[in-house]
């Protein structure tokens, strides 16, 4: 029976052959081959000692993990036109791409990796390491899913064969690592811009002056974020800290994206797409109740969620957002028209999962651009709310409620909303949280809400130590 190298090396020549014996720098090469286990703790606690960049995504729920492992390709695009750039350059490796997947009947297969930021444009210091829209072809992908376990290899025809088969072990490499460590004793202290009153303070001028905007029907809703950042001692070990988040946020996708020196992860519960057998699916998640104590309260908490004129609004307004931007590509748009409750262990939302029947082939690239920002994360109109929030906010937003996901060239893809989220770089880490501010908000109670919404990364330091600087 043939190794793995082997047959790595008879695809190669097959697809030289295919390609007229031309070692053509544009032929992009995707090999694949089943493994046995991925210890992938292990391999973060690996990567975080390396300066190597990597992209890790997970939805335990749906026993899926994938780590993607330096890039033989990458295109940073910054700007405006940050799309249009991204998805011509792709293009031009589309058109010469051979791989094996077909041999293992996989289908959703991650080749590309990657996100883009809120907004265009960005170019706040603390997100200095990503751009506009940042998004890489691995040397190595490690997959594990309900199929099995499965390492890509992908390389240039050109590359050479040295190169390619330094790669290939590379991978294997990472299967034999078997090592984390003990606890870590975290001290940090919160970096503070200003006091607690002043925050609220501030924060509630800001929630009046979007209420000024939406009684004067300038807008419909805007949805407003805060930042907070803590500085610690030593650097936090992130693999406890995804460990953590996929115990506790077990639906969620949890996601970390290094690029130089910046690691941007979280536990989003919201799809903003999934594109698979010529179907579109996406979440409108809007309208936010905290747990209850109990079950009593926790019922009662749900009933009350669900009948909250307000919170219904806004979710209203996400769905027709989702559903007007989905008719520019579908004529069959499926969704109940009452929405669920969906429950995290801290927080529970509105939620009416949406999908449609894609009546041509689009790119993937236009189909992001159709559906992001939403109302949930932008506002309505979300032109002028994102002109409010440039003006209301005193920081970027950078990647959080950006895209983070991956996608191939068979127009198969899934993305999160990147909440629930944060960026650490060094010492310093920076959490994210916003809320949708309609008629009828209270100010201190949308930021009782952001407070809940940072839990998910705050809570991975709770039972750490301060320490005054």
């Amino acid at each position: 029976m043939r190794t793995h190298k082997e047959k790595l090396l008879i695809f190669r020549d097959d697809v030289i052959n295919k390609t007229s014996g031309e070692v053509n720098e544009s032929v992009l090469v995707s090999f694949v081959s089943r493994v046995d286990s991925i210890n992938f703790d292990s391999i973060l606690y690996l990567y975080q000692n390396k300066n190597n960049n990597y992209f890790y995504w997970s939805i335990p729920a749906e026993n899926t993990s994938i780590f993607c492992a330096d890039s033989i390709f990458s295109i940073s695009e910054n700007g405006q036109k940050r799309t249009e750039k991204t998805e011509e350059k792709f293009k031009k490796l589309q058109k010469n791409f051979h791989n094996n997947w077909a041999e293992y009947n996989l289908t959703s297969v991650p080749l590309i990796v990657g996100g883009m930021k809120f907004s265009a444009d960005d170019k706040n210091e603390i997100w200095r390491d990503y751009a506009d829209s940042e998004w890489r072809i691995p040397k190595n992908i490690l997959i594990s899913n309900n199929d099995g376990n499965f390492l890509l290899t992908n390389f240039f025809i050109s590359d050479s064969l040295e190169d390619i088969l330094n790669s290939f072990q590379l991978g294997y490499e990472l299967l034999t690592y078997n090592k984390t460590n003990g606890e870590q004793e975290l001290k940090f202290y919160k970096v503070e811009e200003e006091s607690p009153e002043n925050e609220k303070e501030s924060w509630t001028e800001k929630v009046k002056s979007a209420l000024n905007k939406i009684s004067k029907n300038e807008i419909q809703k805007i949805v407003l974020s805060r930042k907070v950042q803590l500085r610690f001692e030593s650097v936090p070990k992130l693999y406890k800290l995804l460990s953590k988040l996929s115990k506790d946020f077990p639906k969620c996708y949890i996601f970390a994206f290094k690029n130089n020196d910046s690691v941007f992860f979280g536990a989003s519960p919201e799809k903003l797409a999934k594109i698979s057998n010529g179907w579109i699916e996406a979440d409108a998640l809007a309208g936010s109740f905290p747990r209850g104590k109990d079950d009593a309260e926790d019922k009662k908490f749900e009933e009350e969620l669900l009948n909250s004129k307000k919170n219904l609004a806004e979710q209203r307004a996400v769905v027709e957002f989702i559903e007007d931007s989905f008719k520019d590509f579908s004529d069959k748009i499926i969704y109940d028209q009452n929405p669920i409750i969906r429950k995290l262990s801290n927080i529970q939302h509105l939620w009416t999962p949406i999908k449609a029947k894609l009546n041509k082939e689009y790119t993937i690239f236009h189909l992001l651009k159709s559906i992001h920002p939403t109302p949930a994360i932008c506002g309505a109109p979300w032109s002028i709310a994102l002109s409010n929030i440039k003006q209301l906010e005193n920081f970027e937003r950078g990647l959080f409620a950006g895209i983070t996901g991956w996608f191939n060239f068979d127009n198969e893809g899934e993305f999160a909303v990147s909440i629930r989220s944060a960026l650490l770089n060094g010492k310093d880490l920076y959490a994210f949280a916003g809320c949708g501010i309609v008629e009828g908000s209270d100010p201190i109670l949308e930021f009782e809400e952001t407070e809940l919404k940072l839990k998910p990364i705050l809570s991975l330091f709770e039972n750490e130590k301060a320490y005054q600087p």
